[in-house]
Formats: structure tokens, sequence, C-alpha cells
């Protein structure tokens, strides 16, 4: 299985990577022998056609990497040890973290539960059948994030790793009387201290002209990957967009609906002034 894809163009002009780590759709070919939960069911979990929307970024002169296999399967925007050890058996050879609120959810670096919140697995998996899958699938994708970050670092004098992901809506999850309504974007940046706030605030204008709304860091603030690769005082910034699913699909269906392509407009509208205004941001 190809782990990755990655879209560039000859011309890059920036140094800002859009990482997509969950719009991946593959499994590995006797995955199914392990579970009885089915394709469709574990994909709901991810963020289907988020690497579409943000396609176009490779055509402003930016980087787009994405995963090619399924969250369920493996999430790399975990530590790689963060890991429940009541699903394993064997010798667990190598410290976890098993306290994460992540975890005590049941979404590790290797999941424990769909989001119907049914087991994954029929049984325990041994840990050296973990080991090996983390070595295989999560190392080689963080290797090459970190790659595309640091090759031209110096050239630029910045990086900015913008992390895009999707969030189910209200209404799919079963709760469409809340009192207070949903975003349809959340930023995370870590409380203010993964990446400047003038980027920030760009992101958040750019949205709210298309009458979006926008909020920040409830209740995303930004996962494992927002927090490793930033350190704004270095000029390495990281920001999380998560964009509420029924704004492009069907998320019974797991289908685009009518309001994909507009979408994609506002998104490849960003990564083109982004792109074009990165330098006054930095």
């Amino acid at each position: 299985m190809k782990l990755f894809s990655i879209k560039k163009t000859p011309h890059k002009t920036n140094n800002i990577i859009y990482n997509s780590p969950h719009s991946g759709e593959n499994f590995p070919r006797d995955f199914f022998s392990s579970t009885l939960i089915d394709k469709h069911t574990l994909l709901c979990s991810g963020d289907s056609f988020i690497d579409e929307l943000y396609s176009e970024a490779a055509n402003n002169g930016s980087i787009l990497l994405s995963n090619n296999y399924c969250r369920s399967f493996m999430d790399t925007n975990r530590e790689p040890y963060e890991l429940d050890p009541n699903m394993f058996s064997g010798d667990i050879t190598i410290p976890l973290n098993s306290d994460s609120s992540k975890v005590k959810m049941g979404y590790g670096s290797i999941a424990r539960y769909a989001h119907t919140r049914k087991d994954i697995y029929k049984q325990k998996i041994l840990f050296s059948e973990a080991q090996k899958r983390i070595d295989e699938f999560y190392f080689p994708v963080h290797n090459m994030l970190d790659q595309l970050l640091n090759e031209e670092f110096d050239t630029y004098g910045y990086s900015l790793l913008v992390d895009c992901h999707s969030m189910p809506s209200y209404e799919f999850l079963g709760h469409p009387d809340v009192k207070h309504k949903q975003a349809d974007i959340i930023l995370g940046n870590l409380h203010g201290t993964s990446c400047n706030a003038a980027i920030t605030n760009y992101i958040i204008r750019h949205f709210r002209k298309y009458d979006l709304s926008v909020s920040q860091n409830a209740p995303f603030a930004g996962g494992y990957n927002t927090q490793n690769y930033s350190d704004p005082a270095k000029n390495r910034h990281a920001i999380q967009i998560e964009i509420k699913k029924s704004l492009y699909m069907d998320e019974v269906l797991r289908k685009p609906n009518q309001y994909f392509e507009p979408l994609k407009t506002i998104i490849s509208s960003l990564t083109d002034h982004l792109a074009k205004d990165i330098n006054s941001l930095i």
C-alpha cells in the first residue's frame, strides 16, 4: 500500500505545508479479517474528501500531504504510543501514554472504537503486531512531514503547517437540539501558543468573508501535529482547521453534496491568498 500522496508544484513559492492525516480510505488487505465493523462505518470516523477540498494548494505554490490509509487503522495525529494497553496481548515492550483523553475515549493512535462506540477488533492485538504497524505506517508519514517542513526552512525562514480536518455535525451525532449552535469552522492553535496571532486572524477573516461562522480552540484546540511541529519563537507555526462535514458532504451516505464545489472554491482562495501574504504575517 502506498502510505501517502504528495502534491506539489515545481514552482514552489512558500513553505506552507497542508497536511490531511485523516482523509485516507485504504486498509491493508487482511484487515477486515480482524473486525466485524464494515468499511463504511470505519470510514465515517475519518475526514472524507478533505484532501480534495485542499487540492488547489499545490497550484498555489504550497505542498499538500495526504495519508492514504484510514485513521481507524492508524491515526498519525496522535503520539505513536498513545495507546490503550487493554487492547493488546503479549509483552508490551515500550512505555505507553495510556492516560491521554484520546485514549480514554477509545481513539488512540490505534483506535479501539468505531464512531458508533463499538469495538473495532474481535480480539486483542499482539503488541508485536501493533509495533510493526507503527513502524510501517506511522513513522514513515511523520518522517515525510518533518522532511517537507524542514527541507527549505532555511530558504524561506519559516514553516507553517496547516493541519486539515473535518468534524461531524451535531445532527449526525444525534443531538440537533443543543443550546449553542455549532461553528462552521474551528481553528486550533493550542490557545495561541502554536501560531502567530496574525496568521490565525487572517484565516478567521477569510472564512467570515463568506459568512461562515468561526470559533477557536473549543472543542478542538489542536492535536499532536499542531503541538509537535510548532515553535513560533523559532518561526515554526502550526494551525488546525476543522470544517463541519455537513458544509460539504452527506454524512450518512458519505458523499459530496451540492455545497462541495462552493466550499472548495473558498478553501482554494484561502490557499492562494495565504501563499501571497504569508511573509507579511510571519
